[in-house]
């Protein structure tokens, strides 16, 4: 059988995820399991990156943009080899952005479950 799901009101869920379980366990005012609230810190520790989303736009942008010179000058040839390759780009910075968000989705239920036993394991 599953553990419950915490109570809406949980201090487990305020503020999640931008707060280090040192700090939901102090806003809680309660003395912690102490391998829970280890595997809880050792999670926090190894959240992913949340800047990729700015990187990959930022990728897009700056080769969209390149466009705009390779139409003005009028050399389809280079343009076409300049569009593959760009198209290429994005499919693999897209597959890249899919990979890391399930790996960003998968740490966020592992913590949130970490965070969830360690409030039910407060005593």
């Amino acid at each position: 059988m599953s553990e419950p799901f915490p109570k809406p009101d949980s201090w487990v869920l305020r503020n999640f995820p931008d707060a280090a379980p040192a700090q939901l366990v102090q806003n809680g005012g309660r003395n912690p399991d102490l391998d829970e609230y280890r595997r809880s810190i050792w999670l926090w520790q190894r959240r992913p990156s949340e800047i990729s989303i700015i990187v990959h736009l930022l990728i897009f942008g700056v080769g969209a943009l390149i466009h705009i010179p390779l139409i003005l000058a009028d050399d389809f040839v280079v343009f076409a080899i300049y569009h593959t390759f760009y198209v290429a780009v994005v499919c693999v910075c897209v597959g890249r952005f899919l990979w890391l968000e399930s790996q960003y989705r998968r740490w966020k239920q592992d913590y949130l479950r970490a965070l969830a036993r360690l409030e039910n394991t407060c005593v």
